[in-house]
């Protein structure tokens, strides 16, 4: 007999990303990045000096206090962890379509 196959767990993708845009993570880029997170099947956060906010949730992003300049670590797992740790580190990197 032949044992199951072992379920791998889940890697975890993590990226640094940088908050670039002149006004900070305020409430649109904020919503951008809700809107974006709940499009794949990943458990995203992001991360700030140690506290961490669900990047699904808008209020808990605000939360995180995030003026230009600030570093966030992003860390998503599930079977969609990489895509959406790309869209969303483009979505920064663009700087939420600001100046």
């Amino acid at each position: 007999m032949h044992a199951p196959p072992k379920k791998s767990k889940p890697a975890v993708v993590e990226k640094e990303l940088w908050v670039e845009n002149r006004l900070g993570l305020h409430a649109r880029p904020a919503a951008q990045v809700a809107m974006l997170a709940r499009e794949f099947d990943a458990e995203t956060f992001l991360e700030k000096d140690g506290v961490r906010a669900d990047a699904r949730d808008l209020l808990a992003l605000l939360a995180l206090d995030c003026p230009q300049g600030t570093r966030l670590v992003l860390k998503a797992s599930g079977p969609q962890a990489q895509e959406a740790a790309t869209a969303l580190f483009s979505l920064f990197a663009g700087k939420f379509g600001e100046k």
